[in-house]
């Protein structure tokens, strides 16, 4: 047989060929142990790069959201006041409207007795001549 001497001189970069061509029997060598031990560790090393950084990040974002949480927590406690002031102060305004209201109902009764008092002097007065 005869041989290209350009084909043998060429190796083929396995990153720029298709994946037709890498799953073909022959042309590429396998990879030794070392340098699939190797990718390997260039793998975790990424993996474990990759997931400190998501946990800093969840740390940093776990971090604020505490500091969000205690605001709101301040903030119900704050309402919480405002709302109990407020019902003292309902309580006492509805005390005075019981107040106003006997005093109304006072007034009322001498309203009445002061119209039948007038009804009855209207009365005994003689009609106009």
């Amino acid at each position: 047989p005869t041989y290209d001497i350009i084909g043998l001189a060429y190796e083929p970069d396995i990153l720029q060929c298709s994946l037709y061509e890498k799953r073909v029997k022959g042309t590429f060598p396998m990879p030794t142990q070392e340098e699939r031990l190797a990718a390997l560790e260039k793998n975790v090393t990424d993996l474990r790069q990759r997931t400190a950084k998501a946990i800093v990040e969840i740390e940093e974002n776990t971090t604020i959201m505490l500091g969000v949480l205690r605001s709101q927590g301040r903030d119900i406690r704050y309402i919480y006041e405002r709302l109990e002031t407020i019902e003292e102060r309902l309580d006492e305004h509805t005390a005075l409207l019981k107040t106003v209201d006997q005093r109304l109902d006072r007034l009322e009764t001498k309203v009445d007795a002061v119209q039948i008092t007038l009804a009855q002097i209207l009365a005994r007065l003689p009609e106009k001549p």
